[in-house]
């Protein structure tokens, strides 16, 4: 059924949680009736959630077919070719880009609960999809109008696919260690090199990170003097261009997405952006990967809970279905509460996006609305983009480590059918652990959260959460005591990490969970104010998570940095 993709939870934000006038007036003023704006945005869903339901099946079925390379071409399996074939014929390819290049500048809460739908019928063909609005967007910010004009609305319109290629065999979370070198010639531009690891390899437009050779040398091993760069597989005069596919890789999971090695052998290319600022550029899309990604595991994790709840209804073991089993029924209880979680999480971090994409298209337009204060907004923006770039990594970490966690449970909850191969539960899971990995292991997410904190981000979300709680406090008192009492938990470890880098670095996760907790208890109290049957599921989650907040307090404060010096002696690394 559609609802099991366009579920509850997603048509609760879009009527309730999200105040979508300020920020049609901001982003799209030529928009006067909200309401109907919602209706088309609830259509697309809608239809997703179709094309989603009739895929699932066969997704399934096709889950064992690999991608495969022949005379240098790469062919996907039936049910991706299908697949998007069916999202390009309902015009939902590419739906964040402008409406002038035939996209319908889709927000970003919107595009990922489009691609939560998809992971959760197609994992493998929601890489894909989610990718093209990716590359299509950074087209669209650091393109010339000639190369929008001709390439956006073949984006679109589903005529041609797209990938970023930025890893290589000695670059990969580190991009300063790029080798693949960009070549100037008379004003035009050259890549040679080699990239591995490319999602939808086998595509017609590559955006590329290659190192500028007139500054290697003084650039060498560092994200200083790279460039992205537009390379397409044909030339725009119809002529083959110097790049190929080498190989397909095989893999645990997500079959049906192309993973390929390329080579560039002095491939023409065009430039996005500035020359030797390409990584900047490159970071739009990655951080927009980063949450389509947590959408993506969000998809994931899902789909496993219902299968592994569906089952637990049917399957009947001494004389009952097991759901009715008191530690089946806690396993799926907590399977649903960090699904929650992961979505409060997501959805929260996109509503800001959002924000900050509407006030800066406003300040951008050059309108002067009497009743808009620039400055506030100004101020606002950078509040809101501050909070961006400490949740984005949060929301990877927890989605994805969620996804893994989701899929194992399920399996269990299956038993000995869980582990066949044939199973979906089994899929689900062999899907799921890929996303902790690429757009940065959950490791390296941590580690970015903790960089976002010394910056200041920390004291901003935590001053904004003691502001919430003050309105909560009368409506849910107990909760809000609890999360206040875990803030304050979260501020006495603080001391601790302060001292050493590497002592931090060595906790990045546990502060991390902690930031989470709070962040998401704070979010969930706020859904209940709107729906009080939530209040619930807020009370469950604060209750078993502010437990695990005291634990990672006072495991932070008890130790220190000589706890390396004791990893050292255990992993044989002393001398």
């Amino acid at each position: 059924m559609s609802d099991d993709f366009f579920h509850s939870d997603m048509q609760f934000f879009l009527e309730h949680r999200i105040d979508w006038a300020p920020y049609l007036r901001l982003k799209r003023p030529e928009v006067t009736d909200t309401a109907s704006e919602i209706e088309a945005w609830r259509t697309i869903l809608q239809t997703a959630g179709d094309i989603c339901a009739e895929l699932t099946p066969l997704a399934r079925a096709g889950w064992h077919d690999e991608v495969k390379l022949e005379n240098g071409v790469v062919h996907v399996p039936e049910h991706i070719a299908r697949g998007y074939d069916l999202f390009r014929r309902a015009g939902l390819v590419c739906l964040p880009v402008d409406p002038r290049w035939g996209g319908a500048g889709l927000s970003m809460f919107l595009n990922s609960a489009l691609l939560e739908m998809l992971a959760g019928a197609d994992p493998s063909l929601m890489t894909i999809m989610g990718l093209q609005s990716g590359v299509a967007m950074d087209i669209e910010k650091y393109g010339t109008d000639e190369l929008r004009d001709y390439w956006l609305p073949r984006f679109t319109s589903g005529e041609v696919q797209g990938a970023m290629d930025l890893t290589e065999p000695n670059a990969g979370s580190d991009l300063g260690g790029i080798t693949t070198r960009v070549t100037e010639e008379g004003g035009r531009f050259f890549i040679d090199g080699s990239k591995i690891f490319i999602t939808n390899g086998g595509c017609e437009v590559h955006l590329v990170l290659a190192r500028d050779a007139a500054t290697g040398e003084q650039s060498k091993g560092t994200t200083n003097g790279l460039c992205l760069l537009l390379c397409p597989k044909t030339l725009p005069d119809g002529r083959p261009n110097g790049m190929r596919v080498s190989r397909v890789e095989r893999k645990l999971g997500i079959h049906g997405s192309p993973t390929c090695a390329v080579d560039f052998d002095h491939a023409e290319a065009f430039l996005l952006g500035e020359r030797g600022n390409g990584f900047r550029a490159m970071l739009d899309l990655m951080n927009n990967a980063r949450l389509g990604v947590s959408a993506q595991g969000l998809g994931i994790a899902e789909s496993a809970f219902r299968q592994a709840r569906n089952y637990a209804r049917e399957r009947s073991q001494f004389g009952q279905p097991i759901i009715r089993q008191p530690l089946v029924k806690s396993m799926l209880t907590l399977m649903a509460l960090e699904i929650q979680a992961a979505r409060a999480l997501l959805y929260h971090t996109c509503t800001l996006v959002d924000r900050c994409d509407a006030i800066a298209t406003y300040l951008a337009s050059g309108r002067t609305d009497a009743d808009l204060d620039r400055a506030a907004l100004q101020q606002e923006y950078e509040h809101a983009h501050q909070l961006v770039r400490f949740f984005t990594p949060l929301c990877k970490f927890l989605t994805t480590e969620t996804a893994n966690e989701v899929a194992r449970r399920g399996i269990q909850i299956h038993g000995g059918l869980g582990f066949m191969a044939e199973s979906a539960a089994g899929q689900f899971h062999s899907d799921s652990i890929i996303t902790t990995i690429y757009e940065g292991t959950s490791e390296i997410q941590a580690s970015f959260a903790l960089r976002e904190m010394a910056k200041g981000a920390l004291f901003t979300v935590l001053a904004d959460l003691r502001s919430s709680l003050e309105g909560l406090r009368g409506r849910f008192p107990e909760q809000s005591a609890q999360l206040e009492g875990g803030i304050a938990q979260l501020e006495a470890t603080l001391p601790s990490l302060l001292g050493d880098p590497s002592y931090a670095l060595l906790n990045a996760k546990r502060v991390s969970e902690m930031v989470i907790t709070v962040v998401v208890g704070v979010e969930l109290l706020e859904q209940a104010v709107l729906s009080p049957e939530r209040t619930v599921l807020a009370s469950a989650y604060i209750n078993r998570k502010i437990l695990e907040v005291e634990m990672h307090a006072r495991r932070i404060q008890s130790g220190d940095v000589t706890r390396l010096e004791r990893y050292d002696k255990i992993l044989g690394l002393t001398d």
